[in-house]
């Protein structure tokens, strides 16, 4: 690393870096760290991303910009570093090893500009077993499935317990909370409320956290329709933390409602950067080519995301959808069959591709068996909608969208194809001015 663009100052636990000036001080006595040139490069690379699961690859680059190196010498860099920090080998307080990905730097960090201004805050658990569920739950929440969700909000609950001040495990405990609302699983009025208090005590914790702000965001979009509010809080976001991979996947989305669908795809593209295995931005990806009507693309998008988790359900409906749109039916319709990871939408699935394929009976008996069956489980009017639509039911699926409204069912009404069809409809423009994206 022959140049360094930063000339911050982070402080974290008892020490000072001083990116400019590349010194290492210790707090207590002022005194400077000795540390070889490519573990100070390791240290400043992983501190200026604190929080993030930094690749191998990424770092190895970063540090040996202009030489190949074996994955032994960052190894040892990293050993050094660990010394120098005074961290015992069994101790993580400051670098944890992430098995087969990089390394995460998890400490408290508080960032100072040239003139000592503070900038940002990244909150990390001193406790390494509240931590240890948080990175489980985080894991679960990046693959949202009926199954998933649940354990995630499980595991971020315990990390909380644990640690009450765990400020990032609030954001991902609103965040599965919104992500069980969005896909149907739970009520949204039941969530939503709930995701709202978690965040709202991370920002208690620390008001320049630049994942609550982008949380806060996701809820404006998604329960109180008010995009504007939306765009001021992930502006927020992306001021206290230019590369926060939740502020980039979350500004994607509300592009994507908006129907700004290019500028969708280069925000989850930037997200997907900051964190390339996080299988949801993977198919939010398809998602942006899907709702752009570049279903070939979305196809290719989805199976490389299944490689990834084949389990990611839903990849595996949005896969489904492309097939369809491509009239694909057959591979469609085996996409929505068997096993499933949702709690609802998989009937609702089916039903429109009976529908579009012809098979109207088999539509209608879908349907019905939605509505019957429903018992104690949420059903999302919007999936209701999805059916009448392919049924080409359409005052059908007005009423429906007229319930996903009352019931802040947030979803992607307006680049939607299965709704093309009544844009040029009155009470239709309505309905997209109610959902915020009119």
């Amino acid at each position: 690393m022959t140049e360094h663009r930063s000339s911050r100052v982070y402080a974290f636990a008892g020490f000072t870096l001083d990116a400019r000036r590349r010194l290492l001080l210790c707090r207590t006595d002022g005194q400077a760290v000795p540390l070889p040139t490519t573990s100070f490069d390791t240290l400043l690379y992983l501190v200026e991303r604190a929080g993030e699961v930094v690749e191998k690859s990424a770092l190895m680059r970063a540090v040996w910009p202009h030489v190949n190196v074996e994955e032994n010498s960052l190894s040892q860099s990293i050993s050094v570093l660990r010394r120098a920090l005074g961290e015992a080998p069994s101790e993580h307080r400051f670098v944890v090893t992430v098995p087969g990905r990089g390394y995460r730097f998890i400490a408290e960090v508080t960032t100072q500009s040239a003139d000592g201004s503070r900038a940002q805050s990244t909150i990390a658990s001193t406790d390494p077993g509240a931590f240890q569920l948080y990175v489980t739950g985080w894991w679960a929440l990046t693959r949202p499935g009926g199954g998933n969700l649940e354990d995630a909000l499980q595991h971020l609950e315990q990390a909380v317990a644990r640690d009450p001040n765990f400020a990032l495990a609030h954001v991902c405990i609103a965040d599965c909370c919104t992500m069980l609302g969005v896909h149907g699983l739970r009520r949204p009025h039941d969530v939503f409320p709930k995701a709202r208090a978690a965040v709202l005590r991370a920002l208690k914790i620390d008001n320049n956290l630049a994942e609550a702000h982008a949380e806060l965001a996701h809820i404006h979009a998604c329960y109180d329709f008010d995009f504007k509010r939306a765009q001021l809080a992930i502006r927020r976001a992306l001021e206290i933390n230019p590369r926060c991979f939740l502020a980039y996947r979350y500004q994607g989305v509300q592009m994507m409602a908006r129907g700004e669908l290019d500028a969708a795809l280069a925000s989850f593209r930037l997200a997907q950067s900051i964190e390339p295995l996080a299988v949801h931005t993977n198919g939010n990806i398809g998602m942006a080519y899907y709702f752009g009507g570049r279903y070939d693309e979305a196809v290719a998008q989805f199976e490389l995301t299944l490689k990834m988790d084949g389990s990611f359900e839903v990849a595996r409906r949005f896969f489904g959808h492309s097939l369809l749109r491509l009239g694909d039916f057959d591979r469609a319709i085996q996409q929505f069959q068997g096993p499933t990871n949702m709690t609802s939408g998989r009937a609702a699935d089916l039903a429109t591709a009976y529908a579009l394929s012809g098979k109207v009976d088999e539509a209608k008996t879908e349907l019905e068996e939605l509505l019957r069956g429903a018992g104690g489980c949420h059903v999302s009017p919007f999936d209701v909608a999805t059916i009448h639509a392919a049924l080409e039911n359409d005052e059908a699926v007005l009423d429906c969208l007229e319930q996903a409204v009352e019931q802040r069912q947030f979803n992607f009404v307006k680049v939607n194809p299965a709704f093309h069809r009544l844009h040029g409809q009155p009470r239709f423009a309505a309905l997209l001015q109610r959902f915020g994206v009119g």
